[in-house]
């Protein structure tokens, strides 16, 4: 009796772990070593304005290696999860047709944990729909509105706190299209996955002490690199946008009361760092608890390790 052949399956490199603790340097290493491309899995490095505050790779890594995904939306434009998935999966078919190594880079846990568990198929939603939410939360009042969704379908509300107008909206715009909720469609199996694949995680998982002290040169650097004058310039732009944005990326708002004369550098350092830490610090939850790695590396990634890492990489993961 014949076997049948197994399909061989695409490898697919995730490199993880908290802020600063040298990703995106060993991302460029392993890319180089086995003809690979760098795919950004950070939800603040897809933003053009905020190279410097995000960290993005500056022009001498992309000239060297391809990276995707980085440096490409305006701040002023709404973005998702889900957006974010769909072009991953485009960038991962391209480089399996171009026999490429795709190697995802970051550290939001949202965005890896859609990449390894896939992404419930939620309805689209017209814009029509879209803009009758938002009159009616205006009309109502977001208060009011969280009570007449609860009254619809009480798991329209589930997890959501009454004051979250995007996630409120959100809501009750599936609700609208679908008749279900956010909730009941994440227990239906339809899912949107990556076939055919396997994900070789890597985690740099170095001590907080180390990643806290890394933050703090870092910070430093970004506002030796010119921090100030591209919060300066992003500042005109926003004036330009009519509709309020709520921009994310640490440091911003940190240092635009700064140049508003709102407080002292001094205070925006101090805060810049207390929100860098506080945000590493989630990260270090997040990946001990939801994030299976296949190698941990309980130390940063630096040039004089960088035999070893890569080493254990080949040994581990790349050798067959």
């Amino acid at each position: 009796m014949l076997r049948k052949n197994k399909e061989k399956k695409y490898k697919i490199i995730i490199i993880a772990g908290p802020t600063a603790s040298g990703k995106s340097n060993l991302a460029l290493d392993l890319a180089k070593n086995y003809n690979g491309i760098i795919i950004n899995g950070d939800s603040q490095q897809i933003y053009k304005d905020l190279p410097i505050l995000s960290s993005q790779p500056n022009k001498k890594k992309c000239d060297e290696i391809s990276h995707k995904l980085f440096n490409f939306l305006d701040f002023y434009k709404s973005f998702s999860v889900d957006i974010w998935f769909n072009l991953v999966k485009k960038e991962i078919n391209k480089a399996r047709k171009n026999n490429k190594l795709p190697i995802i880079v970051g550290g939001t846990g949202m965005y890896l944990n859609t990449l390894l568990n896939g992404l419930k198929i939620f309805p689209k939603i017209p814009m029509d729909v879209r803009n009758k939410g938002k009159k009616l939360m205006d009309k109502l009042g977001t208060q009011v509105f969280y009570k007449k969704l609860k009254e619809k379908n009480k798991t329209c509300v589930h997890n959501i706190d009454s004051n979250d107008k995007v996630r409120l909206l959100r809501s009750w715009e599936i609700f609208k299209v679908s008749k279900k909720s956010i909730f009941e469609i994440n227990k239906e199996k339809k899912i949107n996955k990556i076939d055919s694949c396997i994900f070789y995680k890597i985690l740099i998982f170095p001590s907080r002490k180390k990643v806290y002290s890394n933050c703090e040169k870092r910070w430093k650097q970004m506002i030796k690199l010119g921090a100030l004058k591209e919060v300066k310039s992003l500042i005109k732009k926003e004036k330009k946008i009519k509709k309020k944005i709520r921009i994310k990326t640490i440091g911003y708002e940190e240092l635009k009361d700064f140049l508003l004369k709102r407080n002292s550098m001094d205070t925006a350092n101090y805060l810049a760092l207390k929100a860098t830490r506080n945000y590493a610090k989630r990260q270090y939850t997040w990946f001990r608890h939801q994030f299976s790695a296949n190698i941990v590396f309980e130390k940063e990634y630096k040039r004089k390790n960088r035999k070893y890492f890569l080493k254990e990489i080949k040994d581990k993961l790349l050798t067959n």
